[in-house]
């Protein structure tokens, strides 16, 4: 199933394009919407559709901070009926589980995971594998960091917030929406901070309207309860890779299930664990070598080759081309598209 998105993402598009000097309905119908369809916060939309909006209207406007910018002023109440359920949440971790549980409510765009490590502890975000937006990525940041600290009730900072792409060349709205150190080039996207925060308590927590809003929940019909195997390995390996350990064994654990059940749902559903892998590092290479200034050996690194020959050979195998020359000819194609889109009248 292709992931959709609720038109609740491109809430003030409109407005912010043309700050710009944007035609944001051209840019909509470019991208294959009816600007209609933004009239209703619940429509759900092509995700892949709405992120080409919002990447190629930042293209246009030559504003690398674009879903910064557009994700600023957003509200728990833009979360939709999940806001109900987060607002008495009672710690930091039940509301953070609670976004992991229900976020295809949310988005079908989005994949979310916690990793606690002793004292420190990190949220992965990531859009779901086959989909690349830089844009999309920084929209869903600001969306999450204002969710987590500037709406909630709960007194806590993160320690840091990390971009896998590089620096933007408008840092001043990143340091404006994120009142806390910021890390581009990181090795994953997401947020870091200490452990003890998961047990901050929200002021207005309350265990019996959190049971009720579950149950809620529950019963609304737009949620796809049931992924595919393959869906929930593909997201859980994509995760897994921004912390070096995407094996057959975590993931299986990570999905709750023993090894062997995972390889033998995997044969059922015609598919291997090989193949999902190779699938995420070819998003993962891509994305660090036409979005970061990471050196090719440390994509190597990242995408969980031990050496730069072995990275190189698969590489070629996949594009044909060596990863130096794949980055030198898709930054060139990049300039060009640019050039040209900013040419289109608006």
């Amino acid at each position: 199933m292709l992931p959709r998105a609720r038109a609740v993402t491109l809430l003030n598009y409109p407005e912010l394009a043309r700050c710009f000097r944007v035609d944001p309905y051209a840019m909509l119908l470019r991208a294959g919407l009816q600007a209609s369809a933004l009239n209703d916060a619940d429509n759900w939309l092509p995700g892949e559709h709405v992120l080409r909006v919002i990447d190629e209207t930042a293209d246009k406007a030559q504003r690398d901070d674009f879903g910064v910018l557009l994700g600023e002023f957003r509200s728990f109440g833009s979360l939709g009926p999940v806001s109900l359920l987060l607002k008495h949440e009672i710690t930091l971790r039940d509301v953070i589980e609670s976004m992991i549980v229900y976020r295809r409510l949310i988005n079908e765009l989005l994949n979310l995971r916690l990793e606690i490590n002793g004292q420190g502890s990190r949220l992965l975000w990531s859009l779901v594998p086959g989909l690349r937006s830089s844009q999309g990525v920084n929209l869903l940041a600001t969306m999450a960091y204002r969710m987590l600290v500037r709406t909630t009730a709960i007194a806590w900072e993160p320690e840091c917030i990390h971009f896998r792409h590089k620096a933007p060349a408008h840092a001043a709205a990143f340091a404006r929406v994120f009142e806390c150190p910021l890390e581009f080039d990181s090795s994953f996207d997401g947020m870091s901070f200490s452990s003890n925060s998961l047990t901050s308590r929200n002021a207005y927590g309350d265990p019996e309207l959190a049971a009720h809003a579950r149950r809620l929940l529950d019963l609304i019909p737009t949620i796809r309860h049931k992924e595919s195997i393959v869906d929930r390995a593909r997201a859980t390996i994509s995760l897994l890779m921004q912390s070096g350990q995407p094996g057959a064994t975590n993931v299986a654990s990570c999905l709750g299930i023993s090894l062997r059940t995972f390889q033998r749902q995997l044969r059922c559903e015609g598919e291997t664990f090989s193949r999902l892998l190779d699938d995420c590092r070819r998003d993962l290479s891509v994305r660090y070598l036409a979005e970061s200034n990471h050196s090719v050996t440390a994509v190597a690194q990242l995408a969980g080759y031990s050496t730069l020959s072995a990275f190189s050979r698969w590489f070629v195998s996949e594009f044909g081309m060596p990863p130096g020359k794949w980055r030198k000819v898709n930054l060139s194609a990049k300039a060009q598209y640019k050039r040209s889109a900013s040419l289109v009248p608006a």
